[in-house]
C-alpha cells in the first residue's frame, strides 16, 4: 500500500524553507535530492520516506524531532 502524501508536511516544509529565504534549489542541494522532488514534496504530491525527511530536517536545521513537533501544532 502507498502512503498518501501529507499536506500538513508540504506546507511546513515550504514555510520553513521560505523563513530562511532558501531557494529551492538550494534546499534540494543540501538535502541531496532534486529540485524536482523537493517541488512535488512542497506540493503536497510525493510522501517522501523517513531518510529524505531527515535530510531536509537537517538541511533546514532543525532536528528530526523539532520537525515532527511542527507537524503537530497547529498553523500559525
Amino acid at each position: 500500500m502507498r502512503e498518501q502524501p501529507d499536506p500538513a508536511l508540504a506546507e511546513l516544509v515550504k514555510r520553513l524553507r521560505e523563513e530562511r529565504s532558501i531557494t529551492q534549489e538550494q534546499l534540494a542541494f543540501d538535502a541531496g535530492i532534486t529540485v524536482s522532488a523537493l517541488s512535488r514534496i512542497e506540493r503536497g504530491l510525493n510522501s517522501p520516506g523517513w531518510t529524505t525527511v531527515q535530510r531536509l530536517a537537517d538541511a533546514l536545521d532543525l532536528r528530526m524531532s523539532e520537525l515532527v513537533a511542527d507537524l503537530e501544532r497547529p498553523p500559525r
